[in-house]
């Protein structure tokens, strides 16, 4: 909601009323998520004790499996490799069902629970398959674009950890974010980046937040073969 207040104002015209991309939207809203599950906020809300101490390998790994990284996976992997196949390069429909568990498997390394024919279209189950096609790649920028607005805030403003930092109650916090928003889709996505964060974009700050649990997982996994091919 307050990304459409931003950019609702006489300066925006009606038709620029947008994200400056499709995944700022998008990845401003996984950005809030972000933000509401670091331990010191929940803190600063009474939703978790003030005493409270947590495991953060714990917290990392949580936020890794659940909202970020097998995601990316799909979002840029699965989904917009089989849309292309079927929107620029014509795939038989005889083909889109086996077409589809080839990348589940190649990126995801899922195999199905049994043999699934083409008498299927297991692709749409998807609900964006169907009804926002061609779409769902933003989801994969929107993921690495909130880190780099976390990152920023945290490192910049906050002068907190991004792994464990308190959005609220800061006005220097709402202000630079809504310096990003109110401008609509009036400039292009990448200079608006450019001049928020000082970077293009890219998988740093995703890379860094989540570099605690990748020494983790490194010495957890020591011997273990790593991937399904």
């Amino acid at each position: 909601g307050y990304y459409f207040k931003a950019y609702s104002r006489p300066e925006v015209p009606y038709m620029l009323r947008l994200g400056a991309a499709p995944g700022f939207h998008e990845g401003v809203g996984e950005l809030i998520a972000l933000a509401s599950s670091q331990v010191p906020y929940l803190q600063s809300r009474g939703v978790l004790p003030a005493d409270f101490k947590p495991d953060k390998t714990a917290f990392l790994l949580d936020d890794a499996l659940a909202r970020s990284v097998p995601f990316i996976y799909f979002s840029c992997g699965t989904m917009p490799h089989w849309e292309a196949d079927i929107y620029a390069h014509n795939l038989p429909p005889d083909q889109w069902n086996a077409r589809w568990w080839k990348y589940v498997s190649d990126f995801q390394g899922i195999e199905p629970p049994s043999p699934r024919g083409e008498e299927f279209c297991d692709a749409a189950t998807k609900t964006h398959i169907n009804d926002n096609p061609a779409y769902y790649y933003n989801y994969a920028f929107a993921t690495v674009f909130k880190f780099q607005l976390h990152d920023y805030i945290a490192r910049k403003i906050l002068h907190q950890p991004p792994q464990s930092c308190n959005y609220a109650d800061n006005k220097e916090v709402g202000t630079w974010l809504n310096n990003i928003l109110k401008r609509g889709g009036t400039e292009d996505w990448r200079k608006v980046l450019k001049e928020a964060t000082g970077e293009d974009i890219s998988t740093r700050a995703m890379m860094d937040y989540f570099k605690p649990l990748m020494s983790w997982l490194e010495e957890q996994n020591k011997g273990r073969q790593i991937g399904w091919d």
